[in-house]
């Protein structure tokens, strides 16, 4: 039993009765959580007690990780802190003690990534201001960093189409922190791309979400290629493909060279 997973719960609960109430449930809800998150029973190895080593991360970003991806993959009503921290392979004192609710955990989630694309946001901006490239060059830049910022993050797509579906408080912060600063870094080259006839004349909005969907929805379930023909391919092959996509079917008149025999149906199913 881990001594500093309980150290704020001492005043309050003896350390016998906590023994006794974590003893019979951690197991229980550490497989639980596990086969939720699809891994077997033994494939959860639960943090060893005292400070982890410099190669590993320590429990806080464990939970951050785990939350992440049980927020992508079951939304925030249906996740619990007990199943973060069975994914997470930590006792559930520990999510309690660092972060003390599920509301707090899910807003250090959306900080982190928050920070996480804060730099893409930056690169984007400068983009807008840097009038001695053409806007194709600008508009094909922008598409390569919306790619790398969504590789990064496989299950970005997950993420959004969940907290999406359950709106509320939840989407409104994801929206605030989020989607509203990416975008209004992001259109602004888009709108100029269009002033230029780079790109067709259309609704700002919608064809922004057109790029999103099609680059996020389709690296989530990527899975379902193989369904329809296309082998086994790794990431950095499909985010190629997928750049080359973009420019090739959302950019007037671009000649780009024969498409590659790895691009084949995957790049546009």
């Amino acid at each position: 039993m881990d001594d500093h997973a309980f150290h704020g719960c001492k005043s309050v609960v003896s350390r016998t009765r906590l023994d006794k109430r974590y003893s019979t449930s951690v197991e229980y809800y550490t497989r639980k959580g596990a086969l939720a998150m699809g891994k077997n029973r033994k494939s959860v190895v639960r943090r060893q007690p005292g400070r982890p080593s410099k190669d590993k991360p320590d429990g806080a970003l464990l939970l951050l990780q785990a939350a992440y991806s049980s927020f992508a993959n079951f939304g925030f009503r249906a996740t619990t802190l007990r199943s973060i921290a069975a994914a997470a392979g930590v006792d559930p004192a520990l999510a309690i003690h660092r972060f003390g609710s599920k509301e707090a955990l899910w807003r250090a989630v959306i900080e982190r990534q928050t920070d996480y694309l804060m730099p893409y946001i930056v690169k984007f901006k400068d983009l807008q201001s840097q009038t001695t490239l053409s806007i194709r060059a600008r508009i094909e830049t922008a598409f390569r960093l919306f790619v790398d910022a969504a590789f990064a993050e496989p299950e970005c797509g997950l993420f959004l189409s969940r907290i999406v579906s359950e709106r509320g408080e939840h989407l409104d912060m994801l929206v605030k922190m989020l989607m509203r600063p990416f975008y209004d870094a992001f259109a602004p080259i888009l709108l100029d791309a269009m002033k230029a006839k780079v790109i067709k004349k259309q609704g700002l909005e919608l064809l922004y979400f057109m790029i999103v969907n099609a680059v996020t929805m389709s690296l989530s379930y990527r899975h379902m290629l193989r369904y329809f023909g296309a082998g086994p391919q790794p990431l950095d092959r499909l985010k190629e493909d997928m750049t080359e996509f973009l420019i090739v079917n959302f950019l007037v008149d671009h000649r780009s060279p024969a498409p590659r025999n790895g691009m084949r149906r995957c790049a546009l199913s």
